[in-house]
């Protein structure tokens, strides 16, 4: 059985050129996908097994590039999106040039942007031009070690909250936006590998993508992972705006705990079933009662009538943050289960 996915085996016939040496035809398709042209040299290495292996050289990686002309931007603010936007698209030089400003103030005022970009460096080239270049070693980056990456960034941003809610120490608050800053540049750095995959399908190997579910899924989870963190910095923000009210009620101490405690429990149990293709736990969290966390929350929450206006507020933003968790996670899980069938297995027979 042969299974679907990126790689597809072709058959040639091999051919006599001339007296002594032979050849074979490569696939278009293949030839296209490497950007390759007449009169480009191939690499050949024998296997142990006594396969060949074809492959273009490691400067067949084309490098991209492109200029922006700051003098036409609005203001420093709109030349910065345009910049995090060649950076996400995949250009690996990004020139800047600049009549009306002195180039050291351009600079100084992009620099904050560039530090959250991974891989990309700022160069102050002439008098008039600065050289934003990608030094990113690709080999260094397979796809699903980026979602493990966010995946310990967003679990340690649960654990910070959970902390939070129980020492009150408002110190915490500056760890929890570091940490979300952190999943906010994967995300870049992952959007950046993605389009640059589609532009270079040379990179399939250095990513080590599987198959076209296994893509789809990669920048799925990479943005839903994002979502999660913005919304549990939302959240460990709207508790610090509270303070010591939410510390004062048991009641509401309590849910609030309760509630965040499952939901690390289920962040883990989604992202462990998506990377283990584990069927069981994905089945598991899509099968939940509607607003499972939300409901946990209210059930501390419905005997005591709360008056205070501002804990009231937090609670019915606390069950709207966790309904969005929930949904998260379990969309996150509806990402394990299409894997899955797209994997052997004795459930799921794939046939060609």
């Amino acid at each position: 059985m042969m299974r679907r996915g990126l790689e597809e085996r072709v058959f040639r016939r091999l051919q006599v050129v001339g007296r002594a040496s032979f050849s074979i035809s490569l696939p278009k398709s293949w030839v296209l996908r490497m950007g390759l042209k007449p009169g480009d040299v191939l690499e050949i290495s024998e296997g142990v097994d006594g396969s060949l292996r074809l492959s273009p050289p490691e400067a067949r990686l084309r490098r991209s590039f492109c200029r922006l002309n700051a003098d036409l931007c609005r203001d420093p603010e709109q030349l910065g999106a345009i910049v995090l936007a060649g950076y996400r698209v995949g250009y690996d030089i990004i020139q800047v040039t600049c009549s009306k400003s002195p180039i050291h103030e351009l600079s100084r005022g992009l620099e904050s942007l560039i530090e959250g970009l991974p891989g990309f460096e700022l160069d102050q080239g002439q008098n008039s031009e600065l050289i934003l270049r990608n030094v990113l070693d690709y080999s260094r980056f397979p796809a699903d070690d980026l979602i493990k990456r966010s995946y310990i960034l967003v679990s340690e941003m649960l654990n910070t909250v959970s902390s939070f809610l129980e020492t009150g120490r408002y110190d915490l608050i500056p760890y929890i936006e570091a940490l979300r800053r952190r999943v906010g540049e994967l995300l870049q750095l992952h959007t950046r590998l993605m389009v640059t995959y589609f532009r270079r399908r040379e990179l399939g190997r250095f990513l080590k993508l599987r198959n076209p579910p296994h893509i789809y899924s990669l920048i799925l989870m990479e943005n839903l992972m994002d979502s999660l963190a913005e919304v549990l910095l939302e959240f460990a923000k709207r508790i610090s705006q509270v303070g010591k009210k939410v510390w004062s009620s048991s009641t509401v101490y309590n849910g609030l705990r309760r509630s965040l405690d499952e939901s690390s429990r289920l962040v883990d149990g989604a992202v462990n079933a998506y990377l283990s293709l584990d069927l069981e736990q994905a089945y598991s969290i899509l099968s939940l009662p509607k607003e499972h966390l939300a409901e946990i929350l209210r059930e501390e929450m419905e005997e005591v009538l709360l008056k205070d206006r501002e804990l009231i507020a937090l609670t019915a933003q606390a069950e709207t943050a966790f309904i969005i968790i929930q949904s998260i996670v379990q969309r996150m899980a509806q990402l394990a289960l299409d894997l899955f069938v797209e994997s052997e297995n004795p459930i799921c027979e794939i046939r060609s």
